[in-house]
């Protein structure tokens, strides 16, 4: 996948990037993440929001969101801090005052979509113990990712029901862009997988993960006696790539977790892998496609564009919406120093 289609995924997927939020990250703790906020209760209120409290921790969170985005070596200065907490606090106004509104009109299966979410990223990163671990660490225990995730489809299913249907964008306008932009589409070398996934527990019992491997290499079975990969799939997965056949797109090395990655990237196109364990679960893995380093044609680009240019549409829709918004708002100091 490229830079630039993820990117693009990246903004449909995380709503709050339709405002420029502070959008936060459940990636596992890094150099830049050491807490730039003064010692206190996380759950020290900051601010109030129509009687919803803000506290220190999402706060906290927040700021250290920016950091690690923009690439900003710590300690900061303390004026550029008093600027990042500012902006991290107006970008969970902005998303509370959204969520406060967007429950009225809640997402079909909000919590299968929850769980699903979460199940996606583990298979997208290193999972089990050390991915649930990593997201301790960083401060997102699972009950708090959860809650980040539901906000998210909340606030996505709202602001699409609202004002996707208004947008509209034409072939050429998309068109135009593809050629005022081309070196955004050059992608390296690149692999398309899909996968079927039998879930795990974190701490099931060894009868039941024996149960699920065993269950697995049946399905690996029927996939070698030819039966139909994607329909299997969508039967069988425990993915939400299911809907898709278990197609989980382009994948650059880095990207997969060590032992996805090391089954994908030994396999030719058409190729089925053995039953690979990571911490989510047993997976089993077909490559589709293998690419070089290329220029992507407007055709292969064509569907990220005119998501990108209705998600820049739907920013000022919404800006102007959330403005709205604030000036009816009842916000009040929570009293926690920040």
């Amino acid at each position: 996948m490229s830079r630039w289609r993820r990117v693009v995924a990246a903004a449909l997927a995380t709503t709050l990037l339709l405002l420029a939020l502070a959008a936060r990250n459940t990636t596992e703790p890094t150099q830049h993440r050491q807490a730039p906020l003064r010692q206190g209760s996380p759950n020290a209120p900051v601010l109030r929001v129509n009687g919803r409290v803000i506290n220190r921790g999402e706060l906290d969170r927040a700021v250290r969101d920016l950091v690690e985005k923009r690439g900003l070596r710590q300690p900061l200065p303390g004026e550029l801090l008093s600027t990042l907490k500012k902006e991290a606090l107006e970008g969970l106004v902005s998303e509370e005052l959204l969520y406060q509104v967007a429950q009225k009109s809640q997402a079909v299966d909000l919590e299968r979509q929850v769980a699903q979410a979460i199940a996606l990223d583990r298979t997208r990163r290193q999972g089990g113990e050390s991915y649930a671990s990593g997201m301790e660490k960083a401060g997102l225990p699972q009950p708090l990712r959860e809650q980040m995730i539901r906000k998210e489809l909340v606030i996505g299913h709202f602001l699409e029901t609202r004002f996707g249907s208004r947008i509209s964008i034409g072939a050429d306008e998309a068109k135009e862009f593809y050629e005022a932009n081309r070196e955004r589409f050059k992608t390296g070398s690149s692999v398309r997988a899909s996968h079927i996934l039998v879930t795990v527990a974190e701490r099931a019992q060894e009868q039941d993960r024996e149960r699920a491997r065993e269950r697995a290499e049946v399905l690996l079975h029927r996939v070698r006696q030819g039966e139909n990969f994607g329909i299997l799939a969508q039967s069988h997965s425990d993915c939400a790539s299911k809907a898709r056949g278990g197609d989980l797109g382009f994948f650059k090395k880095g990207e997969l977790s060590p032992p996805l990655e090391q089954a994908v990237f030994a396999l030719k196109p058409g190729e089925v892998s053995d039953v690979v364990q990571t911490g989510s679960g047993f997976h089993i893995v077909k490559v589709t496609e293998r690419r070089g380093p290329r220029l992507e044609s407007y055709d292969e680009a064509k569907a990220e564009i005119l998501a990108y240019l209705k998600r820049e549409k739907m920013r000022r829709l919404v800006a102007e919406y959330v403005a709205r918004l604030r000036d009816t708002a009842k916000l009040e100091p929570g009293g926690a120093v920040y």
